[in-house]
């Protein structure tokens, strides 16, 4: 699932979940005191409250605030939060011996987790806790699910001071629920990330092999002909290769790849001389707007080495970065030798032998902006090619980091 159905199923929660208070809202103005009204407005205020914890996943920092915030509000007698077995957090009476970082030893939990159901336990015994003077004498333990597997539970429990209302059962319920939800967000988060991170690697070595080979070669050509050129040259391949290889963040400014893509053509101009051309046509407000790093390189390698290293004669590579609203269009065309249609779809498959890795870019635009963003591509036989990509001028969750 990629992070445009990531955002998707948010908005659907958030839709629900507004939907729910404005018709709670409207029935709790002909019956306020209603339980079931009382324990859907508490579940709500919970629900929105604590799952921005779990944004980050499970972990006993999150585990520990969510507990804290259902503790203060429902003010039962105790709170846990159990993953994978280990008590996370614990907050109110019996903390002496329900301590975070120990294992979960009551009978009820470990039913819990083995069954994937939440359970009422009406006394002590049902709770099964070794110690003997524990004062926790009932609970409510609901799973926490994801995708399928219990991967923990939410615990309430009472001392016997109160009963266990169907109202305080609801609201455990549906907590638990939504924090499964979120937690699982969570998880397809982090698996997004992982897979952006290792096609951004793999596009980093992918590049290297063709153009060094080819780089050190004109270098060597120029150490015969003109020494001091092969001295530029050869610095400016040190600092292209340490800028392509050095760890950066998902995203950069456009005007620094555009920069970088500059810095490779000054690279390659130096091997095709006259024969290559560059022409940037950049509106010059899209130029602080966010993409992705190596976005731009890997099209631009594709017009030299695929289309104009083909093609007879002299050839030209345009770049272009036009402002488009809410968007920028970003296209890479050349007049080389061009593809056919079937030359096309095997570039946005993953075809290794083209050795440019179209296809890694296009999902990662795909990943990162929805699956309408990939590469769009153009192109004739002997007439030339363009790729185009669109990027939003704003998308959550994107934060620069230059270095």
């Amino acid at each position: 699932m990629g992070a445009w159905s990531l955002v998707l199923t948010e908005a659907v929660i958030i839709l629900v979940l507004l939907g729910w208070l404005v018709v709670l809202l409207r029935r709790r103005r002909h019956s306020v005191g209603e339980s079931r009204d009382q324990a859907m407005l508490e579940t709500l205020y919970l629900v929105n409250h604590s799952l921005p914890y779990l944004r980050h996943a499970l972990t006993p920092h999150t585990a520990a605030r969510a507990v804290k915030l259902i503790y203060d509000f429902l003010r039962p007698t105790a709170v846990a939060l159990v993953g994978e077995g280990e008590i996370l957090a614990f907050v109110g009476a019996g903390s002496d011996h329900h301590r975070p970082g120990t294992r979960a030893l009551t009978q009820v939990t470990q039913e819990v987790l083995r069954s994937g159901r939440p359970i009422v336990a009406p006394h002590r015994e049902a709770i099964g806790c070794s110690k003997p003077d524990c004062p926790l004498q009932s609970a409510i333990v609901a799973p926490l699910r994801v995708r399928g597997r219990t991967v923990g539970c939410l615990k309430i429990y009472d001392d016997g001071s109160h009963t266990l209302t169907p109202a305080r059962i609801r609201i455990a319920d549906s907590l638990a629920r939504a924090m499964s939800t979120q937690m699982e967000l969570a998880e397809l988060d982090r698996q997004t990330e992982r897979l952006a991170r290792a096609e951004l690697a793999a596009l980093q070595a992918q590049i290297s092999p063709h153009f060094i080979y080819n780089m050190l070669n004109t270098i060597a050509a120029f150490i015969r002909t003109d020494p001091e050129r092969a001295h530029e040259l050869l610095v400016d391949f040190a600092d292209f290769t340490r800028r392509a290889f050095k760890r950066r963040s998902g995203f950069a400014p456009l005007a620094d790849e555009l920069e970088y893509v500059h810095q490779y053509l000054t690279l390659e101009k130096a091997r095709y001389g006259e024969r290559l051309e560059v022409v940037y046509r950049i509106d010059p407000e899209v130029l602080p707007v966010s993409v992705p790093v190596l976005i731009l390189q890997p099209l631009v390698e594709n017009a030299i080495r695929h289309g104009i290293s083909r093609k007879v004669g002299p050839g030209r590579v345009v770049i272009t970065a036009e402002d488009r609203g809410n968007e920028v269009l970003v296209t890479v065309s050349d007049n080389g030798a061009g593809m056919t249609s079937v030359e096309v779809e095997q570039a946005l498959r993953e075809a290794p032998r083209r050795g440019l890795g179209l296809a890694n870019v296009s999902e990662r635009l795909k990943s990162l902006y929805g699956p309408e963003r990939g590469l769009e591509i153009e192109s004739a036989p002997g007439e030339g090619t363009a790729i185009r990509f669109r990027v939003p001028k704003f998308h959550a969750g994107v934060a620069v980091v230059k270095g």
